[in-house]
């Protein structure tokens, strides 16, 4: 069982930035993101959400298809010490259309999810995993502090009736109903699994269903505020990939994409250091709109004389 969106992303290399340095990495980064910040450049940072309201309308562009999508917010959660994930932050609506443009069924078929096991770590209130889901992943698991649940299964379940309400005008000539990716309830290709589970990081996962099947690629959007913070997240992307090399013995990889606004810089560099101690890591330029901004990273696993 070959994994198709690491094969992908390795035929596109020579396009990304290869990261071995997290202090030059930084540097880089923040001296275009300073200068645009005091007014360096014409173009300034767009505002895709609105942390306020407790319900977004989002349009996700893809190139050849738009998602819509309904997402429900809970600011009051980002009350709590430490809650960040209650509201939609602009990283999750970037890396959304990232994948929706490279998608085969909405954008150019260059990082296709069609037919793969993804998991999100951090999802909050799930806009990644539900895009991923819509695009034709098999199977997406969203991942998150128990406190988050409520949110995300009310997401879930917004989408699947949006979904149930579009599928009776999707009829093709003879009255059979047209398939396409991230139909809720399956369609030929069998049903696609969709769900919302707690995933503590650096503790073994309690639910069994995030590591039971070969995991092809682990997401993460904007969820490192704090230097504390990196160690552990690390920790949890090294043992997802690890338990998919001990249930597989194909020698295939678990695929890395992680996106990050940037905020800080000494909090960035200490997600880069942690991340490059065992990982390879390369920077994916997005478009002259995103980069300067946030910074969408794609990784894996070192391997032995790497390290």
């Amino acid at each position: 069982r070959e994994n198709k969106i690491f094969k992908q992303i390795q035929s596109r290399l020579s396009e990304y930035i290869r990261i071995t340095d997290a202090e030059e990495e930084v540097c880089e980064l923040y001296s275009v993101y300073y200068s645009r910040e005091e007014g360096g450049s014409s173009r300034s940072k767009q505002n895709r959400v609105d942390s306020r309201k407790t319900e977004l309308d989002l349009e996700i562009k893809g190139g050849k298809r738009t998602l819509s999508l309904t997402i429900n917010q809970n600011p009051n959660i980002n009350g709590e010490l430490g809650q960040t994930g209650g509201v939609l932050w602009n990283s999750s609506v970037i890396m959304s259309e990232f994948f929706a443009q490279r998608s085969e069924w909405a954008g150019d078929g260059t990082l296709d999810v069609g037919e793969t096991n993804i998991v999100e770590l951090g999802t909050g209130c799930g806009l990644v995993g539900l895009v991923l889901h819509q695009l034709g992943a098999r199977r997406v698991a969203l991942t998150d502090q128990q406190r988050m649940m409520k949110v995300i299964n009310r997401n879930i379940a917004a989408a699947a009736a949006a979904a149930a309400s579009a599928r009776q005008p999707n009829r093709a000539p003879g009255g059979s109903r047209r398939q396409k990716p991230g139909d809720f309830g399956g369609g030929s290709r069998g049903e696609c699994e969709i769900y919302a589970t707690e995933y503590l990081w650096g503790r073994p996962p309690e639910d069994l269903r995030i590591t039971s099947e070969p995991i092809d690629m682990v997401v993460v959007s904007d969820c490192v505020y704090h230097e504390s913070i990196a160690p552990l997240l690390v920790h949890t992307l090294a043992d997802l990939c690890r338990s998919k090399s001990s249930k597989a013995d194909d020698g295939s990889t678990v695929a890395v994409v992680v996106g990050q606004e940037l905020r800080s810089d000494l909090v960035h560099q200490a997600f880069v250091e942690a991340l490059l101690r065992t990982f390879v890591v390369y920077r994916v330029p997005v478009s002259a709109d995103v980069d300067g901004f946030y910074a969408l990273y794609v990784a894996w696993l070192k391997d032995e004389e790497e390290k």
